[in-house]
């Protein structure tokens, strides 16, 4: 095991899986599911046709063929939504649409191709057979059967399979609160004026935009100046959250005082420092439940090091299981650079960049 993996162990064995919450079904897109969702009633929940035709009693169509059509008396309608009263004997026929429900009698469906209607008698020249052109009770689900198993993301399709089983509120997993924290006396904020010696606090708003991309709720708490104290009153009020993410002041400068501020705060710190470029002065460590995150003030090096260590965390906070072969190797999807990308193996480095997507000139599959 690297360094790096080792890292990244011992970051998901220190990560909880948070509570579970009620969502509405739109609201739960991207979420995981707490529960197992289980069918409440058969679907379809009656026989219907899965054709537009005629429903008939199948020995009414005994020995027909285009030359010797049986013609039968048409005695109601059955459409989508509003099903026909009566009941269908020998030599009748209901004229029925798609998703009609099956009138009683009724045992086969004639589809409109194979009928010619004269009237108020039809002239069937097919015969499909008893139970030809019908979705029985029960087909696509029975009930008490499982629909969706606890752990699985809800994307559009389980949407819409939640909603033909009418439900309108799904219990998942809660979302992370992520509290971010830049710090420095060179950055300035949105409200601030430009001016000499300082600089955009940006890996604030990339940070804020990477929780937001992984599905968790980012909370701007500014910067911190270069100021153990304001620091501390800063980094504490974070606390509230499930997450905090700081970035800057971790080296060995005289205004470089992150570092101390977590000790002064008695985070449980796990490890100090990194053996990879960029990101070699990072922190994590814990205190009553909230994880700590300290990395870098450069954004490529802090948002490298969220890929790597904070987003796996976050999924798994959320309840996500790793996909495939990644049961092993949670980071299995985040890929390092190594020689064989070109990439130089004196360290390790996120590339940020799916395995699948690396292609060569010619547009192949590394």
């Amino acid at each position: 095991m690297t360094e790096l993996e080792r890292i990244q162990t011992l970051i998901l064995e220190s990560t909880p899986v948070l509570g579970r919450e009620l969502a509405y079904i739109l609201d739960s897109l991207n979420r995981v599911l707490a529960d197992e969702i289980t069918a409440t009633e058969d679907v379809p929940c009656a026989d219907i046709s899965a054709v537009d035709g005629f429903a008939v009693f199948h020995p009414s169509l005994d020995g027909v063929s285009k030359e010797t059509p049986a013609v039968l008396r048409v005695i109601g309608e059955s459409p989508a939504g509003r099903p026909c009263g009566a009941s269908v004997g020998h030599g009748e026929a209901v004229r029925i649409m798609t998703g009609g429900v099956i009138p009683e009698g009724a045992d086969v469906v004639v589809k409109k191709e194979d009928a010619e209607e004269r009237g108020q008698v039809v002239a069937c020249s097919e015969n499909p057979g008893r139970g030809g052109n019908i979705r029985f009770r029960g087909e696509a689900l029975k009930a008490g059967e499982v629909v969706l198993a606890a752990g699985d993301v809800i994307g559009s399709v389980e949407v819409c399979k939640l909603a033909s089983l009418r439900r309108a509120h799904v219990h998942v997993y809660q979302k992370p609160v992520v509290a971010i924290i830049s710090t420095g006396d060179e950055l300035s904020d949105f409200h601030e004026s430009s001016s000499p010696g300082k600089i955009m606090c940006s890996t604030l708003y990339g940070l804020a935009a990477q929780v937001l991309e992984t599905g968790a709720v980012p909370l701007l708490l500014g910067v911190a100046p270069d100021n153990p104290l304001e620091q501390q009153a800063l980094f504490s009020e974070g606390l509230r959250a499930d997450v905090v993410i700081t970035s800057g002041g971790l080296s060995n400068g005289k205004y470089d005082f992150a570092r101390e501020t977590f000790k002064a705060m008695k985070v449980d710190i796990k490890f100090m420092n990194i053996a990879m470029k960029p990101s070699k002065p990072a922190i994590f460590g814990a205190i009553d439940g909230t994880l700590i995150f300290g990395f870098p003030g450069n954004p490529t090096a802090t948002m490298i090091s969220f890929e790597q260590f904070v987003k796996p965390a976050l999924l798994k906070m959320m309840g996500r299981k790793p996909a495939g072969d990644a049961q092993e190797n949670p980071f299995g999807g985040i890929d390092s650079f190594g020689v064989d990308l070109m990439g130089c193996d004196s360290h390790l480095r996120a590339s940020l960049v799916p395995c699948r997507k690396l292609t060569t000139r010619e547009g192949k599959l590394r």
